[in-house]
């Protein structure tokens, strides 16, 4: 696939006791990642007290940062760092990235229905 291309993968969606739980990985035309997330329920309220039912985020990964990923997940040339990344229900792309030391930023963060 071209790197020219943007593609979304979903890493996790989970809908259990504790609530609804999706995550997904884009690859933009310009090579960065955009992690965009959304937890809502029991879960959510666990983490940040009773009255906070839904939490949502997206965080940039940055080209540079984006082809490290790749080499640490063992990718190399030709391959898309979004086939590589963790799926399903355990899926932890944060433990990830904090252990190869690859750095993200916030583009956006929220708490509240």
């Amino acid at each position: 696939m071209s790197e020219s291309s943007p593609r979304t993968v979903t890493l996790r969606s989970v809908r259990d006791e504790k609530g609804l739980r999706h995550l997904s990985a884009t690859r933009n035309a310009a090579g960065e990642i955009v992690l965009k997330g959304q937890d809502l329920g029991k879960g959510v309220s666990e983490v940040f007290g009773p009255d906070i039912t839904e939490y949502e985020w997206e965080h940039l990964v940055a080209a540079p940062d984006a082809a490290r990923l790749l080499r640490a997940l063992g990718g190399g040339p030709g391959d898309d760092v979004l086939d590589l990344l963790p799926t399903g229900p355990g899926a932890d792309v944060y433990g990830l990235l904090a252990e190869h030391e690859i750095e993200y930023r916030t583009l956006f963060s929220r708490l509240g229905d």
